[in-house]
């Protein structure tokens, strides 16, 4: 009975040898509009589609150096090709020996007119979007709680920096309604003003995958809010028009998480540089300290009491050297008594001596503003003046010339007059 039972193998093998030898399909014709398309190892992988259906497609690197344009995703084309089986995965494609462009298809149309329409609006330039912080402490994230964008973007924050606290704001990031549910997120997000910045954020898929964020209203949004925006769409290649309206684009959505944080070896490496130059400079502060109070030491050695007092102990270290030399153990108890008995008279002395010469220089210094002119003017003498020049004889005043009394706080002109002896 188990004879009757085919192996996945032989099944597979005998579909590629009806795939094979049926003459509809070593040769078909197809137009169809490309998608999810990558390049790997020189050959070209591709699904081809139209509005309710698609196929995998394969150009071998021998055809794909024939080609004179280059194919994108949203591109319509006309292929010629075989339809093969591919046995060990169960599947089958399109082989494809000739590519044509045909044309944009009407969904990448549709992108290209908005895009043109929202440039020429102004919502691309850089001067109306909003610089991100360099290290903000709230970051909100609009993406599907289930995907894997979400977990990209929370390893990598905690990886890096994980100081941060990290607000979810969930939405769909695929199909009809997602522009919807992306546009109530991010206003929410804006209403609580909660955050720093918001990442908006989905990973990879086809150019039809990612068609939510070319949608106006959301792009209009985006370009509304209030809070910084960093889109994270897709990869590296895929470009929508959420990513032309927000603050600044990244490649993924880790490249949106690493663009929002700070590397904390980075991080640790700053402080520990800065750290270092505060050492130094402080260093470098204390040596200078260091040299201005040797040089203050030096000239009070050299202009005050303080010359003879070093003397004299250099003189007692003398004498103790003496001493030892001699190797006399009761003298030395002796001198040492002596020498710090002499120590401390000469230091008392010479305080007593600088406590006396800084009365002098009170003294003197109190005698000097008794002498200053102006203290005295202030007691009612005034200096007359005639011409610049100071008048001390009534004999060398002209009565015909104006002369200037000099008071304690200001000047006062005034002319001569004769007495009645002159008279």
């Amino acid at each position: 009975m188990e004879n009757k039972y085919l192996t996945v193998s032989a099944l597979n093998r005998y579909l590629a040898y009806k795939f094979d030898t049926d003459p509809n399909l070593r040769e078909v014709y197809i137009k169809g509009e490309i998608s999810n398309l990558r390049l790997s190892g020189g050959h070209l992988y591709f699904s081809l589609k139209d509005a309710l259906s698609e196929i995998r497609a394969i150009v071998f690197g021998s055809v794909v150096r024939r080609l004179n344009f280059m194919p994108a995703d949203g591109m319509t084309v006309l292929i010629r090709a075989s339809v093969t089986v591919y046995q060990k995965g169960g599947t089958y494609n399109l082989n494809v020996v000739e590519m044509k462009e045909a044309g944009l298809g009407d969904i990448y149309l549709n992108f290209l007119r908005l895009k043109e329409k929202l440039q020429k609006e102004g919502l691309f330039d850089e001067e109306r979007k909003l610089k991100v912080p360099e290290a903000p402490e709230k970051i909100a994230v609009i993406t599907s709680p289930t995907g894997d964008a979400l977990q990209d973007i929370l390893t990598t924050i905690n990886k890096r920096y994980p100081f941060v606290t990290v607000y979810l704001y969930p939405a769909l990031v695929q199909g009809a309604d997602a522009p919807r549910t992306l546009i109530s997120a991010l206003e929410r997000a804006n209403r609580d003003g909660l955050v720093d910045v918001i990442i908006i954020a989905r990973g990879g898929g086809s150019f039809e995958d990612l068609s939510c964020f070319n949608n106006e209203t959301l792009a209009r949004a985006i370009a509304a809010s209030t809070i910084p925006t960093v889109t994270g769409i897709g990869h590296e290649t895929d470009y929508t028009i959420a990513d032309f309206v927000s603050s600044r684009r990244a490649p993924t959505p880790t490249g949106a998480a690493v663009m929002v944080t700070k590397d904390r070896q980075l991080l640790a490496r700053e402080v520990n540089e800065k750290t270092n130059l505060l050492r130094h400079l402080f260093t470098r502060i204390l040596e200078n300290k260091y040299k201005e109070w040797e040089r203050l030491t030096y000239s009070l050695k050299v202009h005050s009491p303080l010359q003879t007092v070093t003397a004299k102990l250099e003189r007692v270290t003398e004498l103790r050297s003496r001493l030892v030399a001699y190797n006399i153990a009761g003298k030395i108890d002796e001198k040492v008594v002596l020498v710090s008995g002499l120590t401390n008279r000469l230091t008392a002395r010479f305080q007593q001596a600088i406590a006396n010469w800084e009365k002098q220089y009170l003294f003197f210094h109190d005698k000097i503003n008794i002498l200053n002119p102006l203290n005295i003017m202030k007691k009612g003498y005034t200096l007359t003046y005639q011409d610049g020049r100071l008048i001390t004889r009534r004999a060398d005043v002209d009565p015909a010339r104006d002369i200037a009394v000099r008071f304690y706080d200001g000047e006062l002109a005034a002319r001569p007059k004769k007495t009645k002896d002159e008279e």
